[in-house]
């Protein structure tokens, strides 16, 4: 992963605590029938939080049996040795609309068939239980082997949760490890039920605002509920449970509600487009604004994790700035777009492979002397958050090409990735 500096990217209040946890949801009455009346209304928030919008996580926010949720997320990683083949590949067309007959046509699938063949891979995930705070979220199955996708903050440092089918079929999941930094947990089921087809994952590069996408999960503990909405915006920046940045999130206004997190992001086609984890909310319920984690930033932890019990991340060590029109005009660079290098950490790959940072004071308006990245293995950036995606869609150890402007000329530079050190855009441990 990439750092930012000045991207201009929507960055959301991170040190608010109201709506980080929301309430919990009280029980509804007795079970054997709907047991659901509307949840009690409530409150704007604080004066002193103004209009601000406030991330909300979501997947822990429905408490089992109305308890309370408080404190820190936590989570160490469980390593549970097995099966260490990595998740499918991206599935389908490129095109994130669509799906393929089979024949390399592509054909759109109703809102109904999509619905109707990707709910019994959604699956209800519960940790703990009533008297100990317990929580529930969502998830789903994505491969035959028995591993399930969801959120980190929906398992909350369990090494375990109760995973519940479409039929009813209850077992117990044993958590083959987590990443705080990008929300995820990959759970481990002894054989799902015969007949659930997984999910098959898509690919989120290649979105553009406006694209019909569906969310199926498990809000306020009703069941596999189904939500469909557009890609509303992208490349948001959200704060995951640690405190780093993830870049490149899907914001939607499908509906997402306490219970959603850990829940697929599909499109037209059935394909996991994202992982849904959190909320902008005065309210504490859904106003229109949710957001998923890429897919293309989740595989590779994903699989990390199934390989060794831990997540590594793909990292660069670049912090850089967006190149705006008044910073090419004064570079003297006319109409390039991409990103102007700040600063090179020097235990990085950009480092070893000779990429130049601006010898500008930090803060200055336009930053000189150093490489401007223009292209990321021959596809034009325009932003940080182009380069963001190039590196985190990819695996520790793989290769890349840089193609930078430096003193006039087009330079490519050959980088291989190396894992981001642990305090890289973590925040500090609270003393």
């Amino acid at each position: 992963m990439v750092a930012a500096a000045g991207a201009g990217e929507l960055h959301l209040p991170r040190a608010l605590k109201i709506g980080r946890y929301a309430p919990p949801v009280p029980p509804y009455g007795p079970t054997g029938r709907n047991p659901f009346t509307p949840p009690p209304r409530r409150g704007r928030v604080r004066a002193w939080l103004g209009g601000a919008l406030v991330p909300a996580l979501i997947g822990g926010c429905v408490a089992l049996g109305g308890a309370a949720i408080t404190g820190n997320l936590g989570g160490d990683t469980t390593v549970v040795a097995g099966d260490r083949s990595p998740l499918p590949a991206a599935a389908g067309s490129a095109d994130p609309t669509v799906a393929s007959d089979g024949a390399g046509a592509p054909r759109l699938q109703s809102i109904q068939a999509v619905v109707a063949e990707s709910s019994p891979a959604v699956v209800k995930v519960t940790v703990g239980t009533a008297s100990s705070g317990g929580r529930l979220g969502s998830g789903f199955l994505v491969d035959r082997r028995g591993r399930v996708l969801t959120n980190a903050h929906v398992v909350d440092g369990h090494r375990s949760a109760t995973v519940t089918f479409d039929d009813g079929t209850e077992s117990t999941a044993k958590v083959l490890g987590t990443d705080q930094s990008t929300d995820l947990a990959v759970l481990l089921v002894a054989g799902p039920p015969a007949g659930v087809t997984p999910l098959p994952l898509g690919r989120s590069t290649g979105l553009v605002v406006g694209d019909p996408v569906v969310a199926i999960g498990n809000p306020f503990g009703l069941e596999r509920t189904a939500t469909t909405g557009i890609v509303s915006a992208l490349k948001r920046i959200i704060t995951a449970p640690n405190g780093f940045e993830i870049q490149n999130v899907i914001q939607t206004d499908a509906a997402i509600n306490q219970g959603n997190s850990g829940g697929p992001l599909l499109d037209r086609g059935g394909r996991v487009l994202g992982i849904n984890s959190q909320i902008a909310t005065e309210s504490g319920g859904s106003n229109g604004i949710g957001f998923a984690v890429p897919i293309d930033t989740i595989r590779p932890v994903a699989d990390s994790i199934i390989a060794t019990g831990r997540p590594a991340h793909a990292w660069l060590g670049v912090t850089g700035r967006s190149i705006t029109p008044a910073m090419a005009h004064a570079l003297g660079i006319g109409g390039a777009r991409g990103v102007a290098v700040v600063a090179v950490d020097a235990r990085g790959p950009a480092e070893a492979a000779g990429l130049r940072a601006s010898t500008s004071p930090r803060g200055a308006d336009v930053p000189r002397g150093g490489d401007l990245i223009v292209a990321v293995d021959g596809l034009a950036v325009e932003d940080m958050a182009d380069v963001s995606r190039a590196v985190s869609s990819r695996a520790v150890g793989d290769p890349l090409t840089l193609t930078v402007l430096r003193d006039g000329r087009r330079v490519d530079l050959r980088v291989a990735l190396k894992d981001r050190p642990k305090d890289v855009g973590v925040a500090p441990a609270a003393p």
